[in-house]
């Protein structure tokens, strides 16, 4: 049956952009003030808090993606490093309402932990050069293949990854960042399934049902329907926005709550 509908990357990234801003909005003008007293106002941060759902496993979808296609994951992971430590004070400012909030750690960490994971498992499994899974070799036939050589079986391959996957996992943990080692473990999991989409499906559905425990779980899983619509093109549109966008939409937040007294 044809899809009558597809999202490209970029279109994907939008979305997670926009639910993101809708969390961070719940957290940062209701949450942490006064209007969470009040019924109606917290009623309205429980609705944008399920709106606001969708959004990792939208972003954790698109690391995983990023890992499989990137050029250089090395300059991949230095970007998102130096993202998660610019963005960590305007988090801070709005999970927290404090310059330090040692509580959480910004969603940043755990992007870069996951991508982390990633390589570990592909340094380990040998399917790719461990610098980028898309590196290829040009063959006879004009085509390229990847570097690298599969150590284990595909059976095995899996639950090697989910392995190599724990002490970031537990790093995650540790440091406190959001989403913690489930958010890690979540990434390798898109990534290790991204060719075999009914079966991520069903991984991915009951992983955000436990992730969660809640209806907010099932909120979550209305980022697989538009993962199962990616349409593996990039789209169009500046594909570094995400880093300039991060941290200024946490500044503006606790700037309106600081302009309207809240």
């Amino acid at each position: 049956m044809k899809v009558r509908f597809c999202f490209s990357a970029e279109q994907i990234k939008n979305i997670a952009l926009v639910s993101m801003v809708i969390d961070h909005a719940a957290v940062g003008l209701i949450e942490q003030s006064e209007l969470a007293s009040g019924v109606a106002w917290s009623l309205c941060g429980t609705a944008m808090r399920l709106v606001g759902r969708v959004a990792f496993p939208l972003f954790a979808f698109m690391i995983a993606e990023g890992a499989a296609h990137t050029r250089d994951r090395r300059w991949y992971a230095l970007r998102l490093l130096l993202l998660a430590v610019i963005s960590e004070i305007p988090f801070d400012l709005v999970a927290g309402g404090t310059w330090l909030f040692p509580a959480d750690q910004n969603t940043v960490f755990t992007l870069l932990l996951g991508l982390l994971a990633v390589w570990a498992g592909d340094l380990i499994c040998g399917t790719g050069s461990g610098v980028s899974y898309g590196n290829r070799k040009k063959t006879g036939d004009g085509g390229r293949k990847a570097v690298g050589q599969r150590r284990f079986p595909l059976e095995y391959e899996r639950y090697i990854r989910v392995l190599a996957a724990v002490p970031f996992g537990l790093a995650a943990y540790y440091l406190k960042t959001d989403y913690g080692f489930m958010g890690v473990l979540l990434i390798v999991i898109l990534y290790t399934l991204r060719t075999e989409p009914q079966l991520r499906t069903a991984v991915c559905a009951v992983f955000l049902f436990c992730m969660y425990m809640d209806f907010y779980g099932a909120a979550a899983c209305v980022a697989i329907f538009l993962i199962n619509r990616y349409n593996g093109e990039k789209g169009g549109g500046n594909g570094r926005i995400f880093y300039l966008f991060y941290p200024l939409h946490l500044l503006v937040i606790r700037g309106i709550k600081m302009a309207v007294g809240l």
